[in-house]
């Protein structure tokens, strides 16, 4: 295998060195107030959030998970990710606008919208921890994790070199420029990173003689189920199972369900609403059917080349070493160190609006001048980061972590969904379904580790919600003036508010048949482009078809709507 060479580290040290520099132009101007500091001035365009959404998703600890799916589960794996995209569009329709709406600067703020009385103060406590310190430094660390993989497979040096210069840059440039230095760095970094991503498939396409190479390879090792994009019926219940839940459930239960904070953060600084609206949209494409197929090609002919690895996350970074010459290989590193960026940088942003916006002005220090403020975000950045070097010193498996973190907050997605659309969900909905879920999963996961991850989703959400159900019931709901306040500000629609306001507004119907013909495009052109990529051309054409036709009837009901606001 390929080492890294002069050449490779030279590449890199330039590709920071700019990255450094463009982070770091933004400084006075993120330093003019907390809004500055945490939302750009909530003046920014959908092209480049959307592209910031990307970024941050792409994340160094992505393709390392997705190579493991792919090896264990077969592409009909990748949608553990790819349910995340049903959820993305049902955001784009339903939430973005709302969000926009609101005028916060948190999701964490907006409870003191929707919600009255000392128990909506103290839920936005608890949130500011729980999404702030406990998520955010949880999901760092599993980055952490990813890059340590990726440097151990392609570098004989001390990977602390790499992995200390890479994170003290961000970490200056971060709390030096906030916000804007996070869009715009993100921006560099997600073309860097997926075209390093493009070139490692190419190079891996030829390596194993193409389509035919990976069928081939494939079938030698009896492993051809791992190009079906759905399992087949006697592959067995397990992989079934996980397929059905994929699909049917985790798209709605879990922490992103109505946005997700760091998408929230990018709806909230965007122009206008509808700048959210398709910033939200754009990054959905890009996202889930455009930049995880290099991640596949290169999954798939690792299988060809490794057989199955006892760590099949190890098996994106040997790709790399195997494959790519010096020079791109330096290149294609320089991209995944700026996916990591990318997601550190959003990470230690976002963990700190939290901890600012909903604990430490909200509670304790009230009416300081707004440098103080912005003095106080980049400390706190510093403590998460350190809180989140010490988790990564203890997890050992990417995907892993995803399911666990997914797993946690599945008993609370529903109730963040219908907070929008029914008006007697109260702040102890939330609070009992946040807490309940987390207990079940932390428990699933200590004294039922070998349960399947369906099995573990199910529990969590089914016992969350013989919690939460109850408590809504028995507890005060929110004043009438409050929810009128929050129905008419940000108009959420539905029958769910008609004991509130008299009207409410008619556009949820219409959003979710917008979202049902967005889902055609995705997964049309999703499946189009991968039934391409493996020779399979009745997928190809059936799915091109597809794609094709919901395009030209979303196009056509985005446009009536357009001239009927007009």
């Amino acid at each position: 295998m390929n080492q890294l060479e002069s050449l490779d580290y030279w590449v890199i040290g330039g590709y920071l060195t700019i990255i450094f520099i463009a982070g770091m132009a933004l400084t006075r101007k993120a330093s003019n107030s907390v809004d500055d500091f945490f939302l750009g001035g909530r003046h920014i365009p959908w092209w480049i959030l959307g592209i910031s959404m990307a970024a941050t998703n792409f994340s160094i600890d992505t393709p390392i998970a997705i190579t493991k799916f792919v090896a264990t589960e077969g592409i009909a794996g990748v949608w553990f990710f790819w349910a995340s995209g049903i959820s993305a569009l049902l955001v784009a329709f339903l939430f973005s606008r709302l969000w926009r709406r609101s005028e916060v600067m948190t999701d964490a703020e907006i409870i003191e919208q929707r919600y009255s009385g000392k128990s909506a103060a103290a839920l936005r406590l608890f949130k500011g921890f729980y999404f702030g310190v406990l998520f955010n430094t949880f999901i760092m660390g599993w980055v952490f994790l990813a890059l340590i993989k990726v440097l151990s497979g392609v570098t004989g040096l001390d990977v602390s070199t790499i992995l200390v210069t890479a994170t003290v840059l961000v970490f200056i440039y971060t709390t030096a420029s906030g916000f804007y230095g996070v869009v715009i760095t993100d921006f560099l970094q997600y073309f860097v990173a997926l075209s390093g991503s493009v070139i490692l498939a190419w190079f891996a396409w030829q390596e194993v003689g193409g389509s035919a190479g990976i069928s081939a390879g494939l079938a030698q090792q009896e492993a051809s189920r791992l190009t079906n994009f759905i399992p087949d019926f006697d592959a067995g219940i397990d992989l079934m199972s996980l397929f059905l839940t994929y699909i049917l459930v985790q798209w709605w239960a879990h922490k992103y369900a109505d946005g997700g904070g760091k998408h929230i953060q990018r709806m909230l600084s965007a122009k206008n609403e509808n700048h959210a609206f398709a910033a939200t949209l754009f990054y959905a494409f890009i996202n889930y059917a455009i930049q995880v197929w290099p991640w596949i090609i290169t999954a798939l002919a690792s299988v060809v080349l490794f057989g199955q690895l006892e760590d099949p996350e190890k098996a994106y970074p040997m790709m790399m070493a195997t494959v790519l010459p010096a020079g791109l290989l330096g290149l294609v590193l320089a991209g995944m160190i700026g996916a990591f960026m990318s997601t550190i940088d959003t990470h230690l942003n976002l963990g700190s609006s939290y901890i600012i916006n909903d604990i430490y002005r909200r509670f304790l220090v009230k009416n300081a001048s707004q440098k103080h403020y912005v003095l106080m975000s980049r400390i706190m950045m510093a403590g998460l980061l350190l809180i989140a070097v010490a988790l990564a010193l203890n997890m050992d498996s990417v995907a892993g972590a995803w399911k666990f973190l997914l797993t946690f907050a599945a008993g609370a997605g529903p109730v963040w969904i219908l907070r929008w659309y029914w008006w007697r969900i109260n702040a102890w909905s939330e609070f009992s379904a946040m807490i309940a879920s987390g207990i079940i999963a932390t428990w699933l996961a200590q004294f039922h580790g070998d349960w399947q991850y369906s099995q573990k989703l199910l529990t969590t959400i089914f016992l969350s919600a013989a919690i939460w159900i109850p408590a809504t019931l028995l507890t005060a709901a929110t004043t009438r003036e409050k929810l009128l306040t929050f129905a008419q500000q940000i108009r959420p629609g539905g029958a769910g508010w008609k004991n509130i306001i008299d009207d409410p507004d008619k556009s949820l119907r219409k959003a979710l048949s917008n979202w049902l013909l967005a889902l055609g495009v995705l997964f049309g052109f999703n499946f189009a482009l991968g039934g391409w990529l493996l020779g399979k051309p009745l997928v190809t054409t059936v799915s091109l078809v597809i794609a094709i036709a919901t395009s030209i009837l979303l196009w056509r009901k985005l446009l009536n709507e357009s001239r009927d606001q007009v």
